[in-house]
């Protein structure tokens, strides 16, 4: 896997970067922050993470907490690489069909596409286990703010495919 790195002095000073970018790595920072404390916690605990009873999984199609666990640490694993992406507006050749067909960066697909995977589970997450009061209001709002802002004009043309 081949990466380079385009325009590192723009990138770096940030004088170029728009305020929406800097915001879409600041939330993808706090989901990449939640992410691993939860993933680490379901996966080395699968039976009460963080005091979750395994019964909140009644109704579910899994026993225990290690597949949301590896969800998380998945989640925050791709919030990490695109972070990476914005900031270091890293090249990859084998992405460069996929910009070339959507006309921008793969950041900008990375960042929609973690956007919606944690809306959609989120919102199943909701019918299937008991409601947080701040977890899963908390996750699916900032999953909105994250597809949000990477829609807005200046994230569009910042991340535009030359």
């Amino acid at each position: 896997m081949s990466v380079t790195s385009q325009s590192r002095s723009t990138a770096s000073t940030g004088h170029t970067r728009p305020a929406t970018i800097k915001w879409l790595a600041a939330l993808l920072g706090l989901l990449t922050v939640g992410a691993l404390q939860g993933g680490i916690a379901m996966v080395v605990d699968p039976l009460e993470p963080l005091g979750m009873p395994v019964s909140y999984l009644d109704g579910t199609p899994i026993d225990d907490y290690v597949l949301p666990g590896l969800f998380l640490l998945g989640i925050a694993a791709a919030c990490l690489i695109t972070i990476a992406g914005l900031f270091f507006r890293w090249d990859w050749n084998w992405a460069a069909p996929i910009e070339k067909r959507i006309g921008h960066r793969w950041p900008w697909l990375a960042a929609l596409a973690t956007g919606g995977v944690l809306l959609i589970f989120e919102i199943i997450e909701l019918f299937l286990v008991p409601f947080h009061p701040v977890m899963h209001p908390l996750l699916i709002v900032g999953s909105l703010a994250i597809i949000a802002l990477v829609l807005t004009p200046s994230a569009r043309s910042y991340l535009k495919r030359t």
